[in-house]
């Protein structure tokens, strides 16, 4: 279970969840709870993970999205590949005008051994196309992927 993503691909897991569609603006799912287990202590890390793209002709069903997250987290990992492999599968699929991705993670290698620190959170971001070159975007995108719901 904890390793399964090993035998998942990113064409399976996304299946018949692509469409065809001319919405040109942002979409975002936040807040997909992820789990995984750091590959260098073999201890878990869990947080959770906000994606955004703009399409270019196509959207893929937002279930989709939180697979795709499960698929990668499911391995042996470290946060910064995770939050880079979603950002790439996500534009392997549906070649948008862009993507982004947020992972904000707590490491038990950090909270239980080491510096024992309990409060620490990691944050890593992979931004592709329109989200890594249009400082609009990108400041768009980081604000509503850390806003809070109140």
């Amino acid at each position: 279970f904890l390793t399964r993503g090993y035998t998942q691909r990113v064409a399976d897991v996304v299946g018949e969840g692509v469409f065809a569609e001319a919405h040109e603006n942002m979409v975002m799912v936040r807040d997909i709870e992820l789990y995984s287990l750091c590959e260098h202590h073999m201890l878990p890390f869990f947080g959770k993970a906000h994606i955004a793209y703009i399409p270019n002709g196509k959207i893929v069903g937002l279930s989709k999205l939180p697979r795709i997250v499960d698929m990668f987290a499911r391995r042996l990992q470290v946060q910064e590949r995770l939050t880079g492999e979603i950002a790439e599968a996500i534009a392997g699929v549906l070649a948008p005008h862009g993507v982004g991705v947020v992972v904000e993670a707590y490491h038990l290698c950090m909270m239980m051994r080491g510096v024992e620190k309990q409060n620490s959170k990691t944050i890593t971001s992979a931004l592709l196309g329109c989200f890594r070159d249009d400082a609009r975007t990108r400041a768009e995108f980081l604000r509503l992927a850390v806003s809070s719901d109140g």
